[in-house]
């Protein structure tokens, strides 16, 4: 298993995003700007990301300025 998802995907994109230390993560405007996306949550998202590449999935707030970011367990 690869520590990272593939360099130039929009995975990897995220991931990198999820991982910042300041301001934790990125927000759901952020991320919607950063992969193009209209999404809503990012909740699944952050969680396979991190279930799949290792570290604990957090999120809080509401609407365009919540928070998604993984920490390394």
């Amino acid at each position: 298993m690869a520590d990272k998802p593939r360099e130039g995907t929009k995975r990897r994109k995220m991931y990198e995003l999820l991982h910042r230390a300041r301001p934790q993560g990125a927000s759901l405007e952020e991320l919607n700007r950063a992969l193009g996306w209209k999404a809503w949550s990012y909740i699944n998202d952050t969680t396979g990301i991190a279930k799949m590449y290792g570290g604990k999935p957090h999120w809080n707030g509401s609407g365009p300025t919540r928070r998604f970011w993984i920490t390394k367990t």
